[in-house]
């Protein structure tokens, strides 16, 4: 009968230890769509884009504005829900970040707007991702309340878990600091086109300017030697 009961003890020890590695390969492989885009917000346009969430899923944004044109960097930003209910509306903001929960299944729809201005086109870059609902996470939380005599056990996946939470820290830091870079390498790159386009204009306009006054000083200096003609007789009263 004893061997019986470390039997018994054992096989359910062993479903519960299945029970929780199938918990963990749910947990790290759950999807995440991440998206990062770099639109062009035309004056006195309003660009929009689409996104299918289901509900209880966590749709964030974060966004910035890169280059103004010629005006000031910022821009009106609002997201509507399926049913086209205002979430969030901000006005002339340089830059910002959300994290929504949603709390019915559709299309959310994410607007930059540039009617406020007339002339300069804004470059917007942003990232959007949805995280899908952590139902694993509520499970893990009750095969550990379940399986709280078990210590020896417990303080293992505990260690294990602490070491996966510490490597997605460090490679959304890792992303984040990657994306820092490349939004700075942007703006760095619309001001160098932006300064190389006035210094063209500027010698364009300096090199007319010397064609003119030259051809205006040959035609000068043809006139004082030309006896005959109306701008000699011009001179002469001088």
């Amino acid at each position: 009968m004893r061997l019986m009961h470390i039997s018994i003890y054992r096989i359910t020890k062993q479903c519960r230890l299945l029970r929780l590695l199938l918990i963990i390969g749910i947990y790290c492989s759950s999807e995440v769509m991440r998206q990062r885009l770099t639109i062009f917000a035309e004056p006195g346009r309003v660009e929009c884009y689409h996104q299918a969430v289901a509900a209880t899923e966590q749709l964030q944004i974060d966004y910035k504005v890169i280059h103004g044109g010629q005006g000031e960097a910022h821009i009106n930003f609002n997201i509507m829900d399926p049913s086209r209910s205002l979430m969030i509306v901000e006005l002339k903001q340089s830059e910002n970040k959300h994290l929504l929960i949603a709390q019915q299944t559709g299309i959310y729809k994410i607007c930059f707007d540039n009617t406020i201005s007339s002339f300069n086109r804004k470059i917007v870059t942003f990232t959007l991702e949805v995280q899908a609902a952590n139902h694993a996470e509520l499970e893990r939380q009750q095969l550990l309340q379940e399986m709280s005599t078990d210590y020896h056990f417990e303080r293992s996946y505990t260690h294990m878990h602490d070491n996966i939470d510490k490597i997605s820290v460090n490679m959304m830091r890792s992303r984040q600091f990657q994306d820092h870079i490349r939004t700075h390498e942007a703006k760095d790159r619309m001001l160098a086109e932006s300064s190389l386009a006035l210094v063209n204009y500027w010698s364009a306009a300096q090199l007319a300017a010397m064609i003119i006054v030259g051809l205006l000083q040959v035609f000068m200096l043809r006139s004082i030697f030309n006896t005959n003609g109306r701008f000699y007789m011009f001179w002469r009263n001088f």
